[in-house]
Formats: C-alpha cells, structure tokens, sequence
C-alpha cells in the first residue's frame, strides 16, 4: 500500500499559480466530454420515446379564456395532451412562493408561458398538434418596467401589489447620520444600471420523463437539486415520494440555471398520462422564453469619505425586476443588499431594497447571485472616493477595511476572516500593480486601463436557508468506498472533489473511493448544488464523522483478522500491521462480511448560522484582482488583456477544479461588462438566439493568473470556502474599473458598448 498522498503538511499561505498548474490533473471525464461521448440527460434518446412540445404564450399577459385541444387529441400520432385541467395535485410550485403554474389555467404573464403541452410520435406530429389547439385570450395591461409595477393603481400580477420582497437595514441614528455626513469631506452619488444575463448553458433545460413499471416514474433530468424535483413532481401527481425517482447528473451547465424547476412537471404529466417514455427538450428560443435570466437592477449609492479616506456614510437603493414568478428572487435581493456593504466599515449605513413582478420574462438564480451586480458599482463608489481624496485606490481600501472579526454587512455574527486584508496585500505584491507606472498609458490609436477590486462573497444560504445536508458513506461489495450525494456534477469538478476530500479526512488513496451522485434513489437529501455550497459541505460531513465511519470498519477488519482494533493501521487499499506490512485490503473485507455492508448516513446540521438577521450569510469568502484592458479609440472595441486574481478561500481541495472555477467564472463576469445583455421591448425579449445575444468566446478570453491563500485565520472552523461563483464577482468590478481608467470616466451602466466609449472619449479627448 503505498503512501497516503493526501498526509497532512506543512501550511502554506499562498499557492503561485505555478504550483496550481504543476498539481493540477486532468479530469476523469475530460476525454469523454472533449470528444462528445458523455451522455447528458437530454441524449437519453431511445426507441419507442415519444416527443413533447409546449403551447406557450403569445402574449406577455394575458386572461386566459378558453382552449380548445380537442381536435389535437384526435390526430393520429398524439399520445397525451395536457393542460391545468389534467394536473390531478397542487399546480403550482416555488420556492419561498409558490406562484408559478406548472401550466397556466386562468392567465398568462409572460411571453412562453406554457398553456398546454403534447406528447406524440415524431416531433412534426407534435407540432401539428399543437397548431391545432384553439386559444382564446384577452389581452391585458403589460407592466415592463418595475417602478412603473410599484406605482399606485398599477395592475397586480399576484396577489394585491407587485412589491414580492423589499429589505431595510439601517446602522445609525438620525443624529449619528447627520455627524457621519458633516465629517465629510467627499461625496459620490451616482445611478448604476445592472443588465439581464443569460445563462448559455451548453445543454438547454430537458430531459426524459419514465414510467417506472411499477406504478412510478423515472426523470432523467439536467437539474442542480434531484430530490427538490422529485417532491415537487410527486405532489403534482398526487403520489408518494417515494414513487418518484429523479436522476440529474451529469449536467451540461446549469450556472443557476436549472436550480429551479421549469418543464419537469410537464414531462411527468405526459409521461403520466400516456404511460409511455416521453423526451422534452427546449430549443435555444424557447429557453430563452421560459429560463431563468440575472434579475435587472437599478441601483442609487451615495457614499462619503472624510479629508484622510475614511469611510463614513453609505447611502443604498435598489430596485430589482423579477418578471413573471418568484423564484428565487427574494433570496436574490438578500444577497444584493448584504453585499451592497461590500468588506468595508460604514460607521452609517443605510439599504433600501425592493423586488417587483413584471411581465419580463422570469428571473432567478445566477452564478454571482445577486452580489455582482451591487459590488461593481460599490467598487466604482471606492475608485471614486479614492480619486477624490487622491489616495492610492488599494491604500484606500487597506484603510477602510472591517476588521476580521468584526460583525458581517448587515451586523450578523459571522466566521473571523483575514481574507480581504490578505487577497489585497498579494496584489499589493504583484509586478502588474508595483509597475503600474511604467505600463503603456496609450498609443495613437489605443489606451490601457488597469483597475483593481475587492470583494467578499458569502458561502452556502443565508439563516432560514436549507444550509444542512445528508450523505452517506458505504463500503460497496467490490470493496469501493462510495460516497453517496444527491449533488449533481455540472462541470464544478465534484467527483474530483469528493474523491480528495475523502482521501484527506478518512486516510485513503483517491483510487478507494467512488462518488455517487445525483441520483435521489441512490443517495439521502444532501440538498442543492448551489450557493458554492457542495464542497464545503462534503467537507463538514467528513470532518464530523469520517474517522468515525473508517474506525468502524476497522473494527469490522479486526474481528476478521482476529487481532486488536488498535494493531492494525488503515491507509490506501486497506490495512496494514503495525510494521507497515498489508494484512487486509477493502475489497477482501467486502467480501468476508456477512449480512449487510457498513454504512452510515451523516447528517449536517441545517443552521449553519447563529445570526438572528434573516437571509443574512456567518461565511464569506474574499478575492482581489487586477484587470488590464486595452480601448481602441478609433472604434471603440474592448479587449481585456490580463486578468491578476487573488483568492482568499481556504485550503484548495482540487487544484484543477479551482482554476476552472475561477477561469469560467471570469469569463461570464467580463460577459457582463462587455457583451451581455439580453434587451426586452414590451416584455418581449430582442434577441432569442446566440446570433443577436453574443457571450465571450475563447478567443475574448485574457491571459488569467490565480493566487490562492490557504490559510485564512488560525482554528478557522470553515475550511475550504466555495469557488463556484466569486469569480463571477471579481471579475466584472475589475474590468469595470480598469475600462474608467482607460477611459478617464466612471461607469454607470452594462454591459459597456463601443458607442459608449466612444462617447466618453469625445468627453474626454
């Protein structure tokens, strides 16, 4: 047995991106997604399937009045059809509101919404048979804008108001605000405007619907949380849970995509109906229609400094647009207002937040959640005060930074961490910002901007969130160690992941163990793979009851053997004496054992949080970046060069998966800067395809450079923090920030055009 490669060592405080690239292996299933052979749920493609497609709405809003599918029925080739009618349980579902119909019985309130939905032969018999269905509707008031949603008299898409969420926090007094504003000697004011993004996943929302045979069903499904789906569904259907099986790995991209349901249901209901095996998959244009998109936000700061840059006041609005349903949309506006603080100390604080339905679309989960589309216009705030006070802008931030143990943005108890003082003293450190006076200024034709910015991202879900989880570990009868989740994998490197950490906390080699994920039949409810929660929260259950776990089969060993518990050692493969010499491998304990195999489900306790602030996050994570861009002044184009990141996330678990985490990240935060920007008019969206909406290519990508602190505070109790979405937040603040320096003005608004820059530079010759 050979030496265990994951012995503790010595702590190392930084990793260069030398060392992530040396360890970094390469995937076990990079030649298999490389060369087109793994199989999403979507290319489940059988013989005798039959073919869904979805009436939706033509109209963004609308009363429903009558359809008509009784001629589609008849058509030779169509098996099921379905409206709100033949949905026998609960037709609606959501999250902390349930409002959106699985099929909408009595109104219509975006554009796609679905009415009815067939299931026949071949996808032409489907589409013919939805063209024969008859609907009346009456139009009704369109609300596309979200104040013009709050205003007195305005129509009301649920309920009695559009207001679906708001949150006020204030930190001082009338008479300590009015002497928080007097020290002050600098004041910035400006209106941020935050676009809707679109997720691009490389495999759009779908899957296959089974009967089970046994009264049941099966759903192959792309799907960030297998266990959620299949309640939902089995309520819907008016089964038992356990009736339901959903299996939702591996997933081709979700990004917060598919953290929520869309069309499962309807694919239950047709499998359901007809008895048969039934394939749904949206095209691009439908799932624009009916996907999730990054909520829009407006939002209004005001923020004072004094003569030596201290911080003083922070004055925040924000109005965000959640279209059509719910969603996730008041967990959204929790995150962007506790972020809106960013890792600064506001001796006053003031957050006025307000979520309103419209009949844009639906928004939802977005990798960066919320938290982005505040922190680029908190960090303008910062470039600017620091401009005005004419300080160095990462002296600036040294000097207003909370302290690590200071209460969190919105006065919650949270973990102690060093990481922001720590991420920006690395970038203190690197050549692109010591040099920074030497680097090219402009040409004839082009500028260079470098811009620099910090932020903190909280980790897993706020206090009243489903923060805990179960999984289970097994010894399997080929001797494997499973480690049994209902995460799904998406391209976040969490077998990689489950596999280190269980070499790590139970003293095994990588080869030993064998992840089983996202599959609600095989594995207990370990909750959502979301929130940068699935590493993190493996590593707590191991933490907890890992050793405890292998102590077990260690006794299991002994008994077998016949010898003492404490003689044997256990390390990759097996047992070894105390001299070192192999007495038992895993595969031959399987086998020896009587009755059934070890196992043990462990349980995470679900309040991570001891806060009593609601939605509020204890563990956040840091980063600190450079960004270098280059503006041609002729046209107006934007190239971001380089990209300096310095995470501050505990130790790296998977070297490869964080420099995915990190890279693609970027990637979609400078998409947001630069291209991204899905227009709507009269709440029907401008472009529907990847030919007028247009994300970063590889060939837009920057050279990107990763320093990684392992060590965030002594006896940190966390461990590794998430890296599946703070690149996202770093990113796009950086390249914000370096295009107003090119530029020599501040930026107000997304994505940045090349008539913008152009304008600007007319402005500031």
């Amino acid at each position: 047995m050979a030496e265990h490669p994951h012995a503790p060592r010595s702590p190392r405080q930084v990793r260069d991106p030398a060392s992530l690239l040396a360890e970094a292996r390469p995937r076990a299933d990079a030649d298999a997604k490389l060369s087109g052979r793994t199989r999403y749920p979507t290319d489940r493609i059988e013989a005798g399937q039959l073919h869904a497609a979805i009436l939706g709405s033509p109209l963004p809003h609308a009363r429903i009045l009558s359809v008509d599918a009784s001629a589609a029925a008849g058509l030779p080739g169509v098996h099921a059809v379905v409206t709100a009618a033949d949905i026998p349980g609960p037709a609606l579902f959501g999250l902390r509101h349930v409002d959106r119909p699985a099929l909408c019985g009595d109104r219509v309130r975006c554009i796609g919404d679905p009415i009815a939905a067939v299931a026949a032969d071949t996808p032409e018999i489907a589409r013919a048979a939805l063209a024969a269905i008859r609907l009346r509707l009456e139009p009704l008031q369109v609300i596309d804008d979200a104040l013009a949603a709050l205003a007195p008299g305005a129509t009301a898409l649920h309920g009695r108001s559009n207001l679906l969420h708001q949150v006020a926090h204030r930190r001082a007094d009338a008479a300590q605000w009015a002497a928080a504003e007097a020290a002050c000697t600098h004041v910035v004011e400006a209106v941020y405007e935050s676009p809707r993004q679109m997720h691009v996943c490389l495999e759009t929302e779908g899957g296959v619907a089974e009967p089970d045979g046994a009264g049941g069903l099966v759903l192959w499904w792309g799907c960030q949380n297998p266990e959620r789906d299949r309640q939902v569904i089995a309520a819907m259907l008016g089964l038992p849970p356990g009736r339901v099986r959903v299996v939702g790995s591996p997933v081709g991209g979700s990004y917060g995509a598919k953290d929520e349901l869309t069309v499962q249901p309807i694919a239950a209901l047709l499998a359901w109906k007809s008895g048969r095996a039934v394939r749904l998959h949206l095209s691009r244009p439908a799932s624009t229609d009916l996907g999730v998109k990054r909520h829009p936000m407006r939002i209004r700061m005001r923020s004072g400094c004094d003569g030596d840059g201290r911080l003083r006041f922070h004055e925040v609005d924000i109005l965000a647009d959640t279209g059509a349903y719910a969603t996730h949309g008041p967990e959204v506006l929790d995150a962007a207002a506790e972020h809106a603080v960013g890792p600064y100390d506001w001796p006053a604080l003031s957050i006025h937040a307000r979520l309103a339905y419209t009949n844009n679309g639906i928004a939802g989960a977005f990798r960066g959640f919320g938290a982005v589309q505040v922190q680029w216009a908190l960090e303008q705030q910062i470039d600017r005060l620091a401009r005005a006070c004419g300080i160095d802008p990462l002296a600036f931030r040294q000097r207003n930074l909370s302290a690590p143990d200071a209460p969190g943005p919105l006065g919650q108890q949270v973990v102690a961490s060093d990481g922001p003082r720590l991420a920006l003293a690395q970038i203190a450190r690197h050549p692109l910002w010591i040099e920074r006076a030497c680097n090219p200024r402009c040409d004839d034709r082009h500028r260079w901007g470098l811009g620099l910015a910090l932020v903190h991202r909280s980790d897993g879900f706020g206090r009243g969130g489903p923060n805990g989880g179960r999984l289970a570990l097994a010894l399997a009868p080929d001797g494997q160690i499973e480690l049994r989740v209902s995460l799904t994998e998406m391209g976040q490197s969490l077998p990689e992941a489950i596999r280190a950490l269980a070499a790590r906390h139970l003293g095994c080699a990588e080869t030993d163990v064998r992840p089983v994920i996202g599959d609600s039949a095989l594995a207990p409810d370990t909750g959502a793979a979301a929130a940068s929660r699935s590493t993190t929260l493996v590593h707590r259950a191991l933490e907890c009851e890992g050793r405890a776990w292998i102590d077990s089969l260690t006794e299991a060993a002994a008994a077998r053997l016949r010898t003492p518990a404490s003689s044997l050692r256990f390390g990759p493969g097996g047992w070894s004496d105390a001299d070192g010499r192999p007495v038992l491998g895993l595969a031959q304990l399987a086998a020896d054992l009587v009755g059934p195999l070890p196992s043990r489900v462990i349980a995470v306790p679900p309040e991570e949080t001891p806060s009593a602030v609601p939605g509020a996050h204890w563990v956040f994570g840091a980063c600190a970046a450079l960004a270098r861009v280059r503006i041609d002044t002729w046209t107006g184009a934007l190239r971001v060069e380089r990209l300096v990141i310095a995470s501050a996330l505990g130790p790296v678990i998977s070297p490869m998966g964080l420099l995915g985490q990190m890279e693609g990240g970027a990637l979609m935060g400078q998409g947001l800067v630069t291209t991204e920007h899905l227009d709507m008019r009269e709440a029907r969206y401008l472009a529907r395809n990847l030919d007028g909406y247009q994300v970063p290519l590889l060939a837009d990508a920057p050279q990107i450079e990763l320093w990684a602190i392992e060590d965030l505070m002594p006896d940190d109790p966390v461990g590794p923090r998430g890296a599946g979405e703070i690149a996202v937040n770093i990113a796009a603040p950086a390249i914000v920030n370096a295009v107003s320096a090119a530029v020599g003005m501040p930026v107000d608004r997304l994505p940045i055009a090349p008539d913008d820059i152009l304008d600007a530079l007319e402005r500031h010759p």
